[in-house]
């Protein structure tokens, strides 16, 4: 066992819910996943996840702390989940107790996407900056803005949903209610349909798809991945004029798709920033792969284990 000090971080994801029990530098001890359950009722979630932390605990009981990331609306403060959209009826949720409640141990909340950031400017592709901006492509968009090498929140918790910053106001409607969303052209089922349409092929039902057509060689699917990226891009080069960070870490299932998409990436920065910013900028994939979030969810216990 190791002489550091550790904690166990918990990743609540609509299908899966993973677990990593991770050191101060970023060892992952034990790593393991449930299946979320089918109806993603508040209950059996918490069920579950019970019993997968009083598993890992009884492995591993010097953990310092438990962190939990999950998606949606969190209001850290309170430890409470405010509203989650996979996740049907989840509004005001008190999850952090439900859990402390089985484990008996403290747990502390955090957004997914939060964790994700946190992990990455850890121990992965922002190591060592100050000043950090994450995007998760996935489902949908989500962000994490590191400010001074910590995680802003902004007043209310609900700082960094990137995914939700407009390229376009007379574009389609996001479900959040805005227009032209980053979301609405890089979240899964959105990026699947407009792909169906510009390569003229409904048989395509996957990101993952795609990235393979690409891959081969395929002129239309790597013309369609630069495009995104593009898009990307333009909503990369407004991030920078607000934060002007020194990284911006791009992670996700959508990120698998490799060079075309941080081609366009890439392209619509160098035609729309201010070009004294494109020598500082650097535009990374993330490094930490699908373990990240629950990775991240152990920087919270940690950090959260040093104030005890």
């Amino acid at each position: 066992m190791s002489a550091e000090r550790y904690a166990i971080g918990i990743d609540l994801g609509g299908t899966y819910i993973k677990a990593a029990v991770v050191t101060e530098t970023g060892m992952v001890l034990d790593e393991r996943q449930v299946e979320t359950p089918a109806g993603r009722q508040r209950e059996a979630v918490a069920e579950k996840m019970g019993t997968l932390l009083t598993k890992l605990l009884q492995k591993h009981p010097e953990a310092v702390g438990i962190g939990i990331g999950s998606p949606g609306l969190v209001d850290a403060e309170r430890n409470m989940i405010r509203e989650s959209p996979n996740f049907p009826g989840w509004k005001n949720v008190p999850l952090r107790l439900m859990i402390a409640e089985r484990v008996k141990r403290p747990v502390f909340l955090e957004n997914d996407v939060n964790c994700f950031g946190l992990a990455e400017h850890r121990w992965g592709a922002g190591q060592g900056s100050q000043f950090m901006l994450a995007l998760a492509l996935g489902t949908g968009v989500g962000g994490a803005v590191i400010i001074n090498g910590q995680l802003y929140r902004g007043s209310s918790g609900a700082a960094g949903e990137l995914g939700h910053i407009s390229v376009d106001m007379q574009g389609p409607q996001c479900p959040c209610g805005n227009y032209g969303c980053i979301e609405r052209y890089l979240g899964n089922k959105w990026f699947v349909a407009a792909a169906q349409v510009e390569l003229t092929d409904k048989s395509v039902t996957s990101p993952e798809e795609i990235t393979r057509r690409a891959e081969s060689g395929d002129a239309a699917a790597i013309r369609f991945l630069e495009g995104r990226g593009e898009i990307l891009g333009a909503a990369c080069t407004s991030l920078m004029n607000i934060f002007d960070p020194e990284v911006i870490v791009i992670g996700g299932g959508l990120a698998q798709s490799g060079e075309p998409l941080f081609r366009g990436i890439r392209k619509a920065i160098q035609e729309r920033s201010y070009q004294s910013l494109l020598k500082e900028i650097k535009i990374l994939p993330a490094k930490l792969g699908k373990s990240a979030g629950a990775r991240g969810a152990a920087a919270v216990g940690l950090d959260a284990g040093e104030t005890q």
